[in-house]
């Protein structure tokens, strides 16, 4: 800051230049807070979806090893010997 006073004209653009900065610099947080609040949202409901695919795969989980558990496990096959007539000739 200068410690001389400006004279009247001089005084008057800086005042004026300074308002243009200002109001430039305002409308561009504004139109900032906008695109932000957007950018928010989107990213709001990016987060939701995500979540919700993981809960249903959780689940999906959950109920295919419930399944599993209540399945009786399979014997491994051993072949039985067969009767003499239902061998077929070769």
């Amino acid at each position: 800051m200068r410690s001389e006073p400006l004279p009247g004209e001089a005084r008057r653009r800086r005042a004026e230049e300074q308002f243009k900065t200002t109001k430039k610099i305002n409308s561009e947080t504004k139109a900032n807070s906008t695109a932000r609040q957007a950018e928010a949202e989107k990213t709001a409901r990016l987060r939701a979806l995500r979540l919700a695919k993981e809960a249903a795969e959780n689940t999906a989980q959950r109920e295919a090893a419930a399944a599993k558990a209540l399945k009786p496990e399979a014997s491994p096959r051993v072949p039985r010997p067969r009767s003499k007539s239902t061998r077929t000739k070769v």
